[in-house]
């Protein structure tokens, strides 16, 4: 019951922290909603010891939080590979905006008083 308790309360300091990273906006709301899953999900891991040990038997696993220590090494596979993918799109984004910056630089945006063609009079005299 000790360890129920310990996962039960980490959870929600969990909880407690993303909050607070949200509020601060340290911590997007897209992030915020993937770890508030995490944080449920680690209450209902601290709740459900019998139903862990009797998946790890059903699969052959021969003690219960192996099975628990594997999925988590699994889960954070998945959420390094979401993160970065995440960054590769930002680091696209980037790119694309320091070279949009760099031809603003090189060709400057026309005043509304300018014309994009020379100032050339091209109509024959009358």
């Amino acid at each position: 019951m000790t360890l129920e308790i310990v996962l039960a309360v980490t959870a929600l300091l969990l909880f407690v922290v993303i909050f607070e990273a949200l509020r601060r906006r340290r911590l997007s709301e897209n992030f915020a909603l993937f770890w508030m899953g995490v944080g449920i999900a680690a209450v209902a891991l601290a709740f459900a010891r019998p139903l862990i040990d009797s998946v790890s038997d059903a699969i052959g696993v021969s003690y219960g939080p192996t099975l628990v220590f594997a999925a988590f090494a699994v889960f954070l596979v998945i959420v390094c590979l979401s993160l970065s993918m995440h960054i590769s799109r930002i680091e696209s984004q980037v790119e694309t905006l320091a070279q949009q910056l760099a031809l603003r630089e090189v060709f400057p945006p026309l005043s509304e008083g300018e014309n994009e063609s020379p100032s050339h009079d091209l109509e024959e005299p009358l």
